[in-house]
C-alpha cells in the first residue's frame, strides 16, 4: 500500500465525524504568492514564498502531517527554463484535530521556494510569469477545509537583482527559521519492535545549564517513521537526551534513513532566536535490511 493511499485512508476515517467545509463558506486560510526580489536578473536563482494566513484556531499541515491531515502542495506552471524547487519547510509544531495529534502550523507561515532560471532570456521579455495551483487542508476542532487555489505573479527582469524592501525582513526571518544541522550535535537511532529510541548528544563544550530542557524538545518525522498521535518521551541523563517514540503505522515507502527535526521551544544555544529546529539525517540499520 502506498503512503499516499495509507494517509488518504486515515484521513477519510478520522475526518468522517467532522463538519466539512461547505461550498459557500469562506475558506479559513488565505494564500498569497510573493517574491523576495522586486527585480531579478537572468542566470541568478531567486526565492518566492507562499504565505499561509490561518484564521484563528485553524492550522495547516507539515510535509509529513502525521496520522491525519494533508500537506500543502504546489503544482507550478513556469516559462521554459525556469524551474521552481521543492518547498523549504519551516520547523513544524504540534497541532490537534479533534484529539488526533498531527504536525503543522497555527501561525501565519511563509513557505520558501527557490526558482532557478536560464542565463539567457528571450529579447523583449520584461517579466517572468509564474503560475501555480496550491492544494491545502486547513482544520480546526469543528471542521476541515480541503481546497485548491490558483495563484500567479509577475517578477520583473532587470540588469541586476533588487530585493523587495516590503518583503525583505519577512524572507530573512523565514530563512533563519528553517531547521538545520547544528555543528557538534550528534544523533543515533535504534529501532525496536514497536518504537524508535533516539539519542541526541550535545557538544561537549556546552554547559548543562545552557541546554534546552527535555520537556521543551519534540521530534517531528520527515518521512513518517514515528507516530504523531501517541505520547513521545524525552529524558536527559548521562549528558544526552533520549527520545522514545512509537512507530507510525504507515511510514513512507522506500525510506531508508531516519530523518526529521527536533524542535526546541526555547531555541538552541548559539543559534538565532528564530531557529527552533535541529535537522537530523541518520542511518537506521534495521530499515536497510
Amino acid at each position: 500500500m502506498s503512503n499516499a493511499v495509507s494517509l488518504c485512508k486515515w484521513w477519510i476515517c478520522l475526518l468522517a465525524p467532522l463538519t466539512l467545509w461547505a461550498e459557500d463558506s469562506s475558506p479559513p486560510i488565505k494564500l498569497q504568492l510573493v517574491s523576495e526580489m522586486s527585480a531579478i536578473t537572468p542566470g541568478e536563482p531567486f526565492t518566492v514564498g507562499l504565505l499561509l494566513k490561518h484564521a484563528p484556531h485553524h492550522h495547516s499541515y507539515y510535509k509529513f502531517p502525521g496520522i491525519v491531515g494533508v500537506p500543502t502542495n504546489i503544482a507550478w506552471t513556469a516559462p521554459i527554463g525556469f524551474v521552481p524547487g521543492q518547498i523549504q519547510w519551516p520547523t513544524p509544531e504540534q497541532v490537534d484535530m479533534r484529539g488526533h495529534g498531527a504536525y503543522g502550523y497555527h501561525e501565519d507561515t511563509l513557505l520558501l521556494i527557490e526558482v532557478t532560471g536560464p542565463s539567457i532570456i528571450s529579447w523583449g521579455t520584461e517579466f517572468v510569469h509564474l503560475k501555480c495551483r496550491v492544494g491545502y487542508m486547513c482544520c480546526s476542532q469543528e471542521r476541515c477545509t480541503p481546497g485548491f487555489e490558483d495563484l500567479e505573479m509577475q517578477v520583473p527582469l532587470g540588469e541586476k537583482a533588487v530585493p523587495d524592501k516590503a518583503w525583505k525582513e519577512r524572507f530573512t526571518k523565514a530563512r533563519a527559521a528553517l531547521p538545520k544541522a547544528i555543528e557538534g550535535w550528534v544523533g543515533k537511532v535504534v529501532e525496536a519492535e514497536k518504537h524508535f529510541v533516539l539519542t541526541l548528544s550535545p557538544p561537549a563544550e556546552l554547559a548543562q545549564g545552557k541546554l534546552p530542557k527535555s520537556e521543551a524538545l519534540y521530534f517531528y518525522s520527515w518521512n513518517g517513521w514515528t507516530a504523531s498521535n501517541e505520547a513521545h518521551q524525552c529524558e536527559f541523563e548521562n549528558g544526552a537526551y533520549t527520545f522514545t517514540m512509537p512507530k507510525h503505522p504507515f511510514p513512507e515507502e522506500g525510506a531508508t534513513r531516519f530523518q526529521g527535526v527536533v524542535r526546541s521551544e526555547s531555541g538552541w544555544p548559539g543559534e538565532p532566536a528564530e531557529n527552533l529546529g535541529l535537522w537530523l539525517d541518520l542511518e537506521c540499520a534495521f530499515r536497510q535490511k
